[in-house]
């Protein structure tokens, strides 16, 4: 039993890690699903898609509709049945879009999540209801569009903006030196988890892994995965320096800071 007990403990820790780069690959061909995705929206419509289109900001329009970007991608990941069943004409989290909003869509999750909010119930998430009325169950994502490098100026740098559609020809950094989307897993409500939410984007502000609410954020260990704007898909090192990161995040800052490869 003794020599037993030995080999499992030698084999276990090399189990475990073989069944983690099972999971990154799958994250990271999630990842690039989304980046193809994005592509053909923007050969389609001229631009990327609004990161959040009609926003809610009280007092000014409190009623936004609030779509997420992931939901105009939904044609081009092989989901046009789930995108049919959406009303765009109303609230993201409008009783009519509870349904449909409630699918599980594979390619928005990262398998390797396990460090949930309260409100997140494996792949959903409780939703309160416009308007009032019972909460719901939401599609859930582990991944968040780069608004851009918090505290640069001008603000709104990135290429996944409240009520913008940017294009690829203001990416002036390069496609290659410039940050479209990233891991931020296991979000609830609360931090605007849900596929169809458009608060799913954020300023990046913090190093990777310091923070769940809207910054990069990853159960993959040492790092998080992230989607550049030519397609590419790496993993960050948590330790990479913030500087480089948020010069990362903008579409056209200049900045003079070799990105990482």
């Amino acid at each position: 039993m003794a020599v037993i007990g030995a080999l499992v403990a030698l084999l276990l820790p090399a189990v475990q890690a073989s069944r983690e780069a099972a999971r990154r690959t799958q994250c990271s061909n999630n990842l690039r699903q989304i980046g193809i995705a994005l592509h053909a929206y923007h050969g389609a419509h001229g631009a990327l898609p609004v990161g959040c289109l009609e926003k809610r900001i009280a007092r000014k329009t409190p009623e936004g509709r609030q779509w997420a970007w992931l939901a105009a991608l939904l044609p081009f990941v092989e989901q046009t049945n789930v995108a049919a069943q959406l009303d765009f004409l109303q609230q993201y989290d409008a009783p009519a879009n509870h349904a449909a909003a409630g699918a599980r869509i594979a390619v928005y999750l990262c398998p390797s999540t396990t460090r949930l909010a309260d409100d997140r119930e494996g792949d959903f998430i409780r939703t309160p209801t416009f308007g009032g009325g019972d909460p719901f169950l939401a599609g859930a994502t582990d991944y968040g569009g780069i608004y851009g490098a918090a505290g640069v100026s001008p603000a709104a740098n990135g290429v996944l903006l409240y009520d913008r559609a940017v294009t690829l020809r203001e990416v002036s950094d390069g496609a290659s030196a410039t940050l479209a989307a990233a891991e931020d897993v296991g979000r609830g409500a609360r931090w605007d988890g849900q596929w169809t939410n458009g608060e799913n984007v954020f300023d990046v502000g913090s190093p990777i892994n310091r923070y769940q609410d809207n910054e990069i954020w990853s159960d993959h260990p040492a790092g998080a995965m992230t989607l550049w704007c030519d397609g590419a898909v790496r993993l960050l090192a948590s330790k990479t320096d913030l500087d480089v990161l948020r010069a990362a995040c903008t579409r056209s800052g200049e900045e003079p800071i070799a990105m990482p490869h």
